[in-house]
């Protein structure tokens, strides 16, 4: 049997944690927002953060957005890149991979044991100071939401849908019950397909399905 893991990223750092903890298949962090309901107007979500930022290059940044329209990706990079700095001069390992969207993946090392909440507590604390929470968070919508849907699945399964990989009766909870389960190659869709791949993360979801033990 397949052992599968699934995990919800809200922002590069919830990402990374789930995956590095390898945590099971959950949706404690999924909102429960009807399909229905909507974010509000991006511009209207870039004054709010704009409100809370404590940084000037986070500041300036969310002006920028504010002006424009839209998050200038060289904004989001150079918020990563100040993460990143951050991080490393804190002493945490971990793999960075940029997604098709855009986004950063971060893979912290597998075997933190103990020392996941400190792991996760400096990783907090530079992503805030480097303006990446915010700036990553709106940048997902952006790219991924144009919808502005308030539920992130709502978002994967229409992407879904539109690739022709589930039918068009497919829902939310039909894809949260399928990525609870083992996922085998009988299932609603094979998650690793690369464009099921582009929609769970669009979702902010993202899925590790692990080889079989024993070659079974």
């Amino acid at each position: 049997m397949r052992r599968t893991r699934m995990w919800v990223a809200v922002a590069a750092v919830t990402l990374a944690l789930a995956s590095g903890c390898g945590v099971d298949s959950t949706t404690e962090a999924m909102p429960r927002q009807g399909s229905g309901e909507q974010m509000k107007p991006l511009v209207d979500q870039f004054r709010d953060a704009r409100a809370r930022a404590a940084s000037d290059f986070e500041k300036a940044a969310l002006d920028r957005a504010i002006e424009t329209g839209r998050i200038d990706p060289a904004d989001y990079e150079e918020a990563f890149s100040r993460y990143r700095r951050c991080a490393e001069d804190a002493g945490l390992a971990g793999t960075y991979t940029k997604q098709a969207n855009g986004i950063y993946k971060i893979t912290p090392p597998a075997d933190l044991g103990d020392g996941i909440d400190a792991y996760a507590a400096t990783m907090q604390d530079c992503a805030a100071k480097a303006g990446l929470m915010s700036l990553e968070a709106l940048l997902r919508t952006q790219v991924d939401n144009p919808d502005l849907l308030s539920d992130p699945r709502l978002v994967a399964v229409r992407c879904l849908v539109k690739a022709g990989l589930v039918p068009s009766s497919y829902t939310p909870d039909d894809l949260m019950a399928y990525l609870k389960s083992d996922m085998d190659s009988s299932g609603d869709f094979d998650p690793m397909n690369p464009e099921a791949q582009k929609c769970l993360t669009a979702g902010g979801i993202a899925v590790q399905v692990d080889a079989p033990k024993g070659g079974s």
